[in-house]
């Protein structure tokens, strides 16, 4: 009987290999009319049963050769996947818990567990289950990846560092570590080192262009004639989407170092194509463009009364305005006092509260944005002692009133450019997460929403919003930090012209390279020199002329 079981079981496994399911689901079945505890017959009903969205009974099945066999890692795989799949990630959890404290060598259950948990925000168990998975196996550069990534989104960069320099000295390699370890190195304008990891992965992964695209923001001397001829065979070549992005992307350097700005702009119009078509952004460009520019707060309800007591005595400090207007220098300005007051950047929290709450009406929506904004800003590490802090989010610039809503304290400091100045820095940026910022008309749109924004609110809140000029800062650097100062109601003192010469000043911006020079002029009117290919938008836009 037995032998006739197994010959049963080969010929299910060989239907359900073939994708003839209805076939492998009458033999599982007689497989265990005749014997019910065949488990590999429960595992393949349930599999078939999952593939007919039957997750109920999938459910049954799987659970049912987890039982028989608690220790069958394909069980364990398939019941953990469909837990999770079916949104219950705790008795996925649950069950990796149990097969571990029974098998606790086996490093691969350990890292599926570990990024489970990642998935579901339990990062400190996440980290002990990766730490374990790395003294299993060494070798594997995998769990190195994922420890990486858990401390960095903690905002734990240095023991990330630490974390991908270990799999390096390890002997381990791949492209991604290479980024991974240099990124960091420039954030912390370890910037010597960063170009010795991405010199060395260009040696190393010849064909891949991301690395001559990193090492080009720290050393111009990577656009050798060489590096161009070979750009011009790849030309010739189908590239991926990748490639074929920093392959437009290096050749505008090249048009840029002989002042063919035309050239340049043209091509990087065409990488930044590439870029959009090849990305998937959080939101679209229209949310940018034609929603996020025209959300109002809901009635308010009684504010003072759902206003948390430290909503109410908290100044932080926003800083607003279009990308690329000199905002980390402001912000680093502003951080760089005798006070000590915690440097935010980007973290985006207003935005992501409001997004998350507007459906919302009045009553229902400020006791939740308040309570998603202080989870946000906790998770950001920027509530702390009560002390002030900065937030860089420049999409603010359209959510003042809720802001202040919030935060009757708030300072609001709108960074001002000479608006195709940020145009042009925008396009010779990659700004990866922002869709509308790879196409020129929806830069210009974009700009021009902003410019509204601001003009709208700081006729409503005079004393709220302060404006800096970049150009009257950079060319009268004390006196226009002095009042910024005053503004913030801080201590001025010199150090905040100095920061730059702070050794552990950290920046994820596309400003973290600029920001570790002295504060200089060389940029004041570089936009000049493409003024004339914008010819056109001016009588579209009235203030490009």
């Amino acid at each position: 009987m037995q032998s006739e079981v197994h010959s049963l079981l080969q010929q299910g496994n060989q239907s359900l290999n073939t994708g003839n399911l209805p076939n492998a689901k009458n033999l599982y079945l007689e497989v265990l009319n005749q014997n019910p505890n065949e488990s590999d017959a429960h595992f393949g009903l349930g599999w078939i049963a999952f593939k007919e969205k039957q997750v109920e009974e999938a459910c049954q099945y799987l659970k049912k050769a987890n039982e028989i066999q608690p220790l069958n890692k394909n069980y364990l795989r398939g019941l953990t996947d469909l837990y999770t799949q079916t949104g219950q990630p705790q008795a996925a959890i649950a069950l990796f818990q149990q097969y571990l404290k029974a098998e606790p060598t086996h490093a691969d259950i350990y890292f599926k567990y570990a990024n489970l948990l990642a998935r579901t925000n339990q990062a400190e168990l996440a980290i002990e289950a990766l730490q374990q998975c790395i003294k299993l196996s060494p070798n594997e550069l995998a769990p190195y990846m994922s420890l990486g990534q858990v401390f960095y989104h903690l905002m734990q960069y240095r023991d990330a560092q630490a974390i991908y320099l270990k799999a390096q000295t390890q002997g381990l390699k791949s492209a991604g570590l290479y980024l991974n370890i240099a990124k960091l190195h420039s954030d912390f304008g370890e910037l010597e080192k960063s170009k010795l990891i991405l010199s060395d992965a260009v040696l190393q992964y010849p064909e891949n262009l991301v690395f001559p695209y990193r090492l080009g923001s720290l050393d111009p001397a990577i656009y050798t004639p060489e590096l161009f001829n070979q750009l011009k065979r790849l030309e010739q070549q189908i590239l991926s989407p990748d490639n074929q992005f920093y392959l437009s992307w290096l050749l505008s350097k090249y048009s840029s170092m002989k002042n063919n700005t035309s050239s340049e702009i043209k091509l990087l119009v065409e990488a930044h194509k590439v870029y959009k078509g090849m990305t998937k952004f959080s939101y679209d460009s229209d949310y940018y463009l034609k929603h996020l520019s025209t959300i109002t707060p809901p009635s308010p309800c009684n504010l003072e009364a759902i206003r948390s007591a430290e909503s109410i005595e908290l100044s932080p400090i926003f800083i607003v305005g279009i990308p690329r207007c000199g905002s980390t220098l402001i912000e680093n300005i502003i951080c760089s006092g005798p006070e000590h007051i915690l440097k935010g950047e980007e973290p985006s929290v207003i935005f992501k509260a409001v997004n998350g709450n507007i459906q919302n009406g009045g009553d229902e929506f400020w006791p939740k944005f308040q309570n998603d904004v202080i989870e946000h800003y906790q998770k950001s590490q920027l509530l702390k002692d009560n002390l002030p802090f900065t937030d860089k989010s420049l999409e603010n610039i359209f959510l003042i009133e809720f802001i202040l809503a919030l935060y009757p304290n708030a300072k609001i400091v709108h960074c001002e450019r000479n608006p195709l100045a940020s145009i042009i820095s925008i396009l010779k940026n990659n700004m990866v997460s922002l869709p509308w910022a790879h196409d020129v008309d929806e830069i210009f749109e974009y700009t021009d929403n902003c410019l509204t924004a601001i003009e709208k609110y700081t006729k409503k809140y005079p004393t709220k919003i302060y404006t800096i000029k970049y150009e009257d800062f950079v060319l009268n650097q004390e006196e226009e930090s002095k009042k910024l100062m005053s503004f913030c109601n801080l201590t001025w003192d010199k150090s905040c012209l100095s920061f730059n010469e702070t050794k552990d000043i950290m920046s994820k911006t596309a400003s973290h390279i600029q920001i570790r020079d002295k504060i200089n002029q060389k940029s004041l009117y570089y936009y000049q020199n493409y003024e004339s290919l914008f010819e056109t938008y001016k009588q579209k836009y009235s203030w490009l002329s």
